[in-house]
């Protein structure tokens, strides 16, 4: 696949929406709205980022000279980072790892869920968190699916229920939709009305799919030609508004 519509997608995340507007996959003190493979979110003011081996914070609120205040050891193998409301989830190849923001400038890790060794794109609101493991491949050898927790306990991250998918990556949800990237299975729509049962409703195909981005009444997804456009007016419907090809 094509670099550059990652790229695309990485400028739309961090500078297209004003902190200012709220969705339920974005909170009132982000800035943003990123999808679940991002290396980094932004929160009020601070940048946070992860590699393998750290999380970084970084003091944006004079944007021409950021400053870099923390520089946390982590787990090995940490691949993903998303905000909400006063909380990192951070998804890992061995686990699920929240963080508190309780002091923006040092996060302090809160709560963990362990799992086998998989790939995990992560995101989460008020009491659920989504996480989506790719296994029997590099990532490791972990049963490729969609792994829900129960995250209002954020000390104690419960795994409540697990969906066989073939070859998951990104995900993103509005209100009581759920959508979930397939690469060449296509796009998954699941309806979260019962938030720890999700159940699908509809499967998109046409496209190698990455990762997504709801928000308002747009899905925007990043595929491996480009970036396609859905109206999500009507949740559980996605209709098809345009292909933006690299």
């Amino acid at each position: 696949m094509k670099p550059i519509a990652a790229i695309y997608f990485s400028l739309f995340a961090i500078t297209l929406f004003s902190c200012e507007k709220t969705s339920d996959n974005k909170s009132a003190n982000s800035t943003g709205v990123g999808g679940s493979l991002a290396k980094f979110t932004i929160a009020e003011n601070y940048l946070y980022a992860v590699s393998s081996h750290y999380l970084y914070t970084v003091d944006i609120s004079d944007a021409a000279h950021p400053v870099k205040v923390d520089e946390s050891p982590l787990n090995f193998d940490m691949e993903t980072i998303y905000s909400y409301k006063n909380n990192l989830f951070i998804g890992s190849r061995t686990g699920l790892y929240i963080y508190s923001l309780d002091n923006p400038a040092k996060p302090v890790l809160k709560g963990e869920a362990k799992h086998g060794r998989s790939c995990d794109p992560v995101i989460a609101n008020d009491s659920v968190s989504y996480s989506t493991l790719k296994g029997n491949t590099f990532c490791g050898p972990a049963e490729s699916g969609l792994y829900v927790y129960d995250v209002k306990n954020l000390d104690h991250p419960a795994l409540m229920k697990t969906i066989q998918i073939a070859e998951p990556i990104g995900l993103g949800m509005a209100d009581s939709a759920l959508y979930v990237s397939c690469a060449n299975e296509g796009l998954k729509v699941y309806s979260i009305v019962n938030a720890f049962n999700p159940v699908e409703r509809e499967t998109i195909a046409g496209y190698y799919f990455i990762d997504l981005i709801p928000y308002n009444n747009l899905l925007i997804g990043w595929v491996s030609n480009g970036i396609v456009l859905y109206d999500i007016s009507n949740r559980l419907r996605p209709d098809f508004i345009k292909h933006i090809a690299n």
